[in-house]
């Protein structure tokens, strides 16, 4: 190897820890909601708890509930306008300025609770997603759609599904779990696995699941997710909806 090349890799190697120690954040967080009497209870200064909430419609609302929870006395409840030509209807809350890795594994959990048996075509419960100087934060969401999850990507991947005649609808009106766990990668080496009550509906791989820079589009992404939000990330056009929500939890896993 020459000179030259060898100079290429340690600048790259240099860069590359810089980056990581510049962006640094935890890659643990839970929440059990049993600490808080109201919505300002979980938002606290310099990121200790939650980070901020969204609201996008007058009626919109988040507040802690005691009446319908899943486990010990208290649960979070979101209710939301149906989305329509004015934009997204979101009543979410996030965490942002963690930190997971291209090459980690991320899981995220929660139980919910959706209300009602209306269609809720294109309803969105989760997402995690990077910060970037240029464009949007592009990242990878959970959304309900026929009534069955399925992961949208908010780059330029096509949906994930459920395994065709193999497809398990959502359970409305009862606690559900969901569970997502994404291998992080900008290569095709990803993998995106889903459980829903313990049963393992989606098991995809060779998957690109971190975004990579598109000239005019998204710029300065940094191979990793910093920001995890939950909720109604975005409702329907069909209905006004009420969920809750409880025992929600981020990590790294080995």
């Amino acid at each position: 190897m020459n000179k030259f090349c060898w100079l290429i890799l340690i600048f790259l190697s240099f860069t590359s820890c810089n980056k990581e120690k510049h962006f640094d954040g935890p890659d643990f967080f839970q929440d059990n909601f049993e600490n808080y009497a109201t919505l300002n209870d979980l938002l606290l200064t310099n990121n200790q708890l939650w980070s901020f909430t969204q609201n996008t419609r007058a009626g919109n609302s988040i507040n802690v509930d005691t009446i319908n929870v899943h486990s010990g006395r208290k649960s979070l409840k979101f209710m939301a306008k149906k989305s329509d030509a004015d934009g997204s209807s979101k009543a979410s809350i996030a965490k942002q300025n963690m930190a997971f890795w291209e090459g980690e594994i991320v899981k995220m959990s929660a139980w919910y609770f959706i209300e009602g048996i209306s269609s809720l075509e294109w309803l969105f419960l989760m997402d995690i997603e990077e910060q970037t100087a240029i464009g949007a934060g592009p990242g990878m969401r959970l959304a309900l759609v026929n009534n069955q999850l399925r992961v949208e990507y908010k780059f330029n991947e096509k949906d994930i599904i459920q395994s065709a005649g193999k497809e398990i609808d959502i359970p409305r009106n009862q606690w559900v779990q969901i569970e997502w766990e994404i291998k992080l990668s900008k290569n095709k080496t990803g993998t995106v696995k889903i459980w829903q009550d313990g049963n393992l509906i989606i098991d995809s791989k060779n998957n690109t699941t971190l975004p990579t820079d598109f000239l005019y589009f998204q710029q300065g992404t940094k191979g990793m997710y910093s920001n995890f939000e939950i909720g109604i990330t975005a409702n329907s056009k069909d209905n006004d909806l009420s969920i809750w929500m409880d025992d929600v939890k981020i990590e790294k896993v080995p």
